[in-house]
């Protein structure tokens, strides 16, 4: 019996035993070493403080008491090993008096101590004091007006007699006007070291309307019927007005640059009303053939039918009125100036 040859075993592909020798070694290789991870950066110590509160700023006083120093202010304190905050409280708002208000608008300049800023002491505030006064002494000035009437030109006198006798005063102010007829502000009261302090003021022109100045009850009443009004310090009615003005501006001239505004409550015969004169830049009239430096201001209109009064004041004659020009929300003017300059004493 012949013996046959043994089958032919198929042979595996190459890419097989490729793969299976690929795995043999990556699993007999050893592993890598584990990465330690790097230790964390230690944090920073945090370190509190107990900031202490800021010192209440101390109260504006009309007067400061001399050599006064306001308390130091405190540390705050806190228990041991424990960091607290203290509340911080806002100061409650002040109340300022008139005397005060100019001292609080700028505050107090502050000072190191011990690394915390203090409050230094406050300097005291300005007391307010009255404005100088020098009034003229006893004088009659004449004045020629022009100017518009009901839409007509108008020509007319006029004459202010000032008399100052003691700690009393009398003036008036008449205007002669052809069309219409004569016209008068009448103003009486006392001279004080303040200036003029009317006690009644009288228009008349076809019949008298008056203004009472009741010092004691403060009031200002007039004959009108109209409402009363409250008497202001410093009060005036429309003559004395002018005046004052000059009383003012000639005893301290410096005082009263232009742009500088002065306020006088001012009573006619039927109200009272603040009126804000503005001083404007100086001006040189010619009167009676001599060129008169004067002080020129101006109230202008409160409203749509309000009046403008334009007032100059001539230096060489104490401030007295050289010139006065009314305009009236209609159009009517009414231009006084002096037409003869007085003759000195």
């Amino acid at each position: 019996m012949s013996r046959q040859p043994p089958p032919h075993r198929a042979r595996p592909p190459l890419a097989l035993v490729g793969a299976v020798l690929l795995a043999h070694v990556l699993l007999l290789r050893p592993a890598p070493p584990r990465a330690t991870p790097a230790p964390a950066p230690r944090a920073a110590p945090l370190w509190l403080r107990a900031i202490p509160a800021p010192a209440a700023t101390p109260a504006v006083t009309p007067v400061a008491s001399a050599g006064a120093t306001p308390p130091a202010p405190g540390r705050a304190t806190s228990p041991a090993g424990t960091a607290r905050t203290p509340a911080v409280t806002a100061p409650s708002p002040r109340r300022l008096t008139p005397l005060a208000r100019a001292s609080a608008a700028t505050p107090p300049p502050r000072t190191e101590t011990d690394g915390r800023q203090t409050p230094a002491v406050p300097a005291a505030p300005a007391v307010a004091v009255a404005a100088p006064v020098r009034l003229a002494d006893t004088v009659t000035l004449h004045y020629r007006v022009s100017g518009l009437a009901r839409g007509l030109p108008l020509q007319a006198d006029a004459q202010l007699r000032w008399q100052r006798e003691g700690s009393h005063y009398e003036a008036e102010w008449t205007l002669q006007l052809p069309p219409i007829g004569t016209r008068r502000q009448h103003s009486t009261g006392r001279v004080t070291p303040a200036g003029l302090v009317p006690e009644r003021y009288a228009e008349r022109q076809r019949g008298e309307r008056a203004a009472h100045f009741d010092a004691e009850g403060g009031r200002i009443r007039f004959s009108a019927n109209t409402p009363d009004a409250t008497l202001q310090a410093g009060a005036q009615d429309r003559l004395s007005t002018l005046l004052q003005l000059g009383g003012l501006i000639a005893a301290d001239p410096p005082r009263y640059p232009p742009g500088s505004q002065i306020v006088l409550q001012t009573a006619g015969a039927r109200e009272a009303a603040d009126w804000r004169w503005e001083v404007l830049d100086d001006e040189v009239l010619q009167l009676d053939g001599q060129a008169v430096p004067c002080v020129r201001l101006q109230r202008a209109p409160r409203h749509e039918y309000d009046t403008r009064i334009e007032l100059w004041l001539a230096r060489a004659l104490h401030y007295l009125p050289a010139r006065l020009r009314v305009t009236q929300a209609s159009g009517d003017v009414a231009d006084q100036q002096l037409s003869s300059l007085p003759t000195p004493r």
